[in-house]
């Protein structure tokens, strides 16, 4: 993913996010999809 298709995402993304709980909520499972995709598997605990 290039600069420009990551800012177009996280512009997206952006309009979802009205509270810290919300912010809080996407960037947790930001980081679980981010991590499954880069493994190929889902983490082996929760820590996200």
């Amino acid at each position: 993913m290039n600069q420009k298709e990551l800012l177009a995402f996280a512009k997206e993304a952006a309009k979802s996010i009205k509270t810290d709980t919300d912010l809080s909520d996407f960037s947790r499972m930001l980081k679980k999809v981010t991590v499954e995709a880069s493994f190929g598997t889902k983490p082996l605990y929760d820590c996200f």
